[in-house]
């Protein structure tokens, strides 16, 4: 292979990991020098296949397309979209920019589908976005989340030492997972009924008094919208049918919880993908308010953003609205940006109205987003797809041009690990020129150049755009080189609404926010209690549950690491022993998994850590795609987030 790094260890000095590295992280290596990588650019051409090109070529083409889409059909024709491989930060930056300077209002990201959701309850209900302080809490609630698999936003050590300092972990999830086995008490809700849980152990804090009443008084409006949850329909023993969890359980946790001092809530994406996802996660926002764990040490803290220059800009005058603002309109204005999930409505239908050209970076479609095969359809049928990824993905086989992108060890990028609660800068220094491909943010800037919007991309490097990032702060790529552990821009001050207040509108906790209510949308806080059984689940009689991440992989990527992949060498469909035998299964047989939306066949694996009534399908497989089931549910009606995992399904056995 290639001439390049040697070996990969952690920085021990890190403030995050402290030299812990994940599975993904060790075989760095083997992605850098892997054969899957993309080392020239490819343009498709008339026999329909793709052929390796120059990047003037490619650049050039891409120009000409992206020139004649804009003429004949106006900038709002043009979507670009980046996925979780480029991350959050820079890379983003640059290609919001390069949307305004083109025209288009139709930047989108991975935000769609993922954890923005979660910033929406939050900033809706306290103003910004809280994270648990898990160093230094004594009970922590992970909610929706399997940090020991996923990582995010926790280190499975600093897991670990939960118990070993005497603080109590309680983790919600469907299913017996690596972190729920550590738990001191695990609930699994039913899929889908979270919102129900949330308002049970509201229900308790409320009635026995355990909340923080002082701080309610001052800081929390509406709290008349509280007095409901105390009611007997949302008691632990109404709630136990229809979530599964028993009553006990749920009284003791909810005790626990209000009652030791500080706790701390980390709401993961198993939330986010239901129906009634944004109200459950308000109601999450209620919880850590009215037990008074606001930015509290050990509780759930609002970290500040630093002072960087906003490279977005110019903002385009574009007179038209991004797609998604006219059926998810809260989502656009508090994000931003477009809904990506419009996409396959503007390209088939032209509602709201017509997309005929896509940039894709660091992401992949047709397997992440619901329906997949109407996403398939939507990318065959635009005239213009442009994909920007470090190896070949599925979404390459319908692209006009594919560009080669380096990997995060040939680049370099500042980021912000607010995440962590960590208000520092710090640098992801590149180890080696780039083998294969280029930067993310040099491959925008050439672009750039080759549309002739080279004014508005004066850089020539990554550090030269970092050194206009960092300007207003004093700060050069240099410095932040010479400061492994990153440059800290603010201290941690705590409390910080007693001088400031809260970000919302009327500057206290909102229990009903005001912008719902703006917006035209629903603001109650309590969750509408299911009715009797639809007729559907007769028909489909199991709960489907997707999106799951496996240790090895991120959603699609490293799956051609022979390192990786044998950790987990196929897709299996986790079932329960006994619903295994109810449909005549044993552990390894081929099984037909079928929804409203379509079917796809895989084997079995069969395990306790699940619920008889429910079967669970990882993401990112190619040959078993989860989201060739997904779709058929409406999505949450504020964040227009997809339902991933409470489907109804039914599955048979398949003869070999």
């Amino acid at each position: 292979g290639p001439k390049g790094p040697l070996r990969v260890r952690g920085d021990r000095n890190h403030p995050y990991s402290r030299g812990w590295l994940c599975v993904k992280g060790l075989a760095a290596l083997d992605f850098f020098s892997s054969p899957e990588r993309l080392t020239t650019p490819l343009i498709r051409g008339d026999d329909g296949r793709l052929h390796p090109a120059s990047w003037e070529e490619a650049l050039e083409r891409t120009a000409r397309e992206l020139h004649r889409i804009r003429e004949t059909y106006g900038p709002q024709s043009l979507a670009i979209y980046h996925g979780e491989g480029v991350g959050h930060q820079e890379i983003k930056s640059y290609m919001k920019r390069f949307a305004n300077v083109y025209g288009t209002p139709n930047f989108m990201g991975v935000g769609s589908i993922c954890n923005a959701a979660r910033t929406m309850a939050d900033t809706l209900t306290l103003g910004q976005v809280t994270r648990p302080d898990i160093p230094n809490t004594r009970f922590l609630m992970i909610w929706g989340g399997n940090p020991l698999v996923s990582n995010e936003p926790v280190t499975p050590k600093e897991i670990r030492r939960l118990a070993r300092r005497g603080a109590f972990l309680a983790v919600v999830d469907p299913r017996r997972t690596p972190t729920a086995t550590l738990a001191d008490y695990h609930l699994a809700p039913r899929p889908g009924t979270d919102a129900v849980l949330a308002a049970n152990l509201l229900h308790v804090i409320l009635r026995e008094g355990l909340w923080d009443r002082s701080f309610a008084d001052l800081w929390v409006n509406d709290l008349a919208a509280l007095e409901p949850a105390a009611a007997e329909r949302y008691a632990p023993e109404a709630g136990e049918p229809v979530t599964g969890v028993a009553a006990k359980l749920v009284r003791r946790v909810a005790v626990a919880y209000a009652s030791t001092k500080p706790a701390c809530l980390l709401v993961g994406n198993g939330l986010e993908h239901h129906g009634q996802g944004v109200v459950a996660m308000r109601l999450l926002a209620v919880l850590k308010a009215v037990t008074g764990n606001l930015d509290v040490p050990g509780g759930d803290l609002f970290s500040s953003n630093p002072r960087l220059r906003d490279i977005t800009e110019p903002l385009p005058s574009s007179a038209v609205q991004p797609l998604g603002a006219d059926t998810f309109p809260l989502f656009c204005r508090l994000r931003r940006e477009a809904h990506a999930l419009a996409i396959p409505e503007a390209v088939l239908e032209g509602r709201p109205y017509p997309l005929r050209a896509l940039i894709i970076a660091g992401g992949n479609p047709s397997l992440e987003w619901p329906n997949s095969r109407r996403v398939r359809a939507a990318l065959e049928k635009l005239e213009f797809l442009l994909v920007i990824d470090v190896v070949a993905s599925p979404d390459t086989r319908t692209a006009q041009v594919v560009l080669p992108a380096c990997t995060f060890l040939e680049r370099d990028e500042h980021r912000v690990p607010l995440y962590h609660n960590l208000q520092a800068i710090m640098l992801r220094k590149k180890v080696v020129d780039p083998v294969y491909g280029l930067p993310d943010q040099t491959i925008w800037i050439r672009l750039a150049r080759a549309m002739g919007f080279g004014e508005h991309f004066p850089w020539t490097d990554p550090r030269d755009g970092i050194d206009h990032i960092l300007g207003d702060l004093g700060l050069t790529y240099q410095d932040l080189a010479e400061r492994p552990g990153g440059f800290e821009y603010a201290a941690r001050r705590y409390r910080k609404y007693e001088s400031a207040g809260f970000r919302t509108p009327s500057g206290r906790v909102e229990v009903e926010p005001e912008r719902l209510r703006q917006a035209g949308l629903d603001s109650a806080l309590l969750p509408a209690l299911p009715s009797r059984e639809s007729p559907i689940e007769t028909s489909y009689p199991l709960l489907l549950c997707t999106g799951g991440n496996l240790a090895p992989f991120l959603h699609w990527q490293y799956r051609t690491l022979p390192r990786l992949r044998r950790l987990a060498p196929e897709p299996r469909l986790e079932i329960h022993p006994n619903t295994a035998r109810r449909f005549g299964l044993a552990d390894g047989d081929l099984v037909e998994v079928e929804t409203p939306i379509g079917s796809i066949r895989l084997q079995t694996g069969l395990t306790t850590g699940i619920q008889t009534e429910t079967v669970h399908l990882p993401q990112g497989w190619e040959e078993a795609n989860a989201n060739e089931l997904t779709g058929a549910q409406p999505p949450d009606p504020v964040s227009g987030f997809p339902n991933l995992k409470s489907n109804r399904c039914r599955i048979r056995k398949v003869s070999a």
